[in-house]
């Protein structure tokens, strides 16, 4: 995911306010993954850790994934549409000037 969020700010899909929020999403998301064995021991030891906790936290990660593809997917359509737009207006305002 952080190659994917490097190569859609590179394509200009992203502001560098995004982007660095959602490289700070994945690599905490990647820090929460890699976490040492002495904090499995210390919630499974003080907490009654279960398979529905297992569930939420990927179910949650899952969901912020589908967040971020549905971000650019809405950025790319933004674009689109901005440029369409102006290619209107443009249009109307040269059509307008070749008439007077």
């Amino acid at each position: 995911m952080l190659y994917i969020t490097q190569v859609n700010y590179k394509k200009r899909l992203l502001n560098k306010i995004s982007y660095l929020f959602w490289i700070c999403i994945w690599t905490l998301i990647i820090l929460a993954s890699l976490r040492p064995e002495f904090v499995d021991s210390y919630f499974t030891e003080n907490y009654d850790v279960d398979v529905f906790y297992i569930l939420s936290v990927l179910s949650i990660i899952s969901l912020v994934i589908l967040y971020f593809f549905s971000l650019i997917k809405i950025n790319i359509l933004e674009k689109k549409i901005n440029a369409l737009i102006s290619a209107e207006s443009l249009k109307e305002i040269l059509e307008k000037i070749k008439d007077k």
